[in-house]
């Protein structure tokens, strides 16, 4: 079941545009991406490596210039919510983005000096996890 996406952007965090607080109430019923997408997840330089099936679709995709929110989650744990980043934009990103069309590497600060709170993308659960 599709639901429409939340507004994420809201007020709550005055000097955060893009803070995600996500509830697992928020995720979709599928996720866009799974495990089997994924041929490497390099944990110390945050890059993903997706199959030729998962890189065509996020071609298709569409992502708008204020980004589309997303969720890194694991065993059904919300670990952090992190922004879809549209390669066109010029905003600026002020938590963790990726551009999937592009690398698929994960930052944080977009610019790096417009980095809002701690980086929440070398979270311990998913270390453990790639290790075992």
């Amino acid at each position: 079941m599709k639901k429409p996406l939340p507004d994420f952007t809201k007020d709550e965090h005055p000097d955060c545009r893009f803070c995600l607080d996500l509830e697992v109430t928020d995720l979709f019923d599928k996720p866009l991406l799974t495990e089997k997408d994924i041929i490497e997840f390099n944990y110390n330089n945050q890059q993903i490596i997706l199959t030729e099936k998962a890189k065509q679709k996020l071609e298709e995709m569409e992502i708008s210039l204020v980004g589309l929110p997303m969720a890194m989650v694991l065993d059904g744990e919300i670990i952090y919510g992190f922004w879809f980043w549209n390669k066109y934009s010029s905003f600026g990103c002020d938590r963790v983005y990726t551009y999937p069309n592009i690398n698929f590497k994960i930052k944080f600060g977009l610019p790096p000096t417009n980095a809002f709170g701690e980086d929440p993308r070398f979270d311990e659960r998913l270390e453990d996890y790639l290790e075992n």
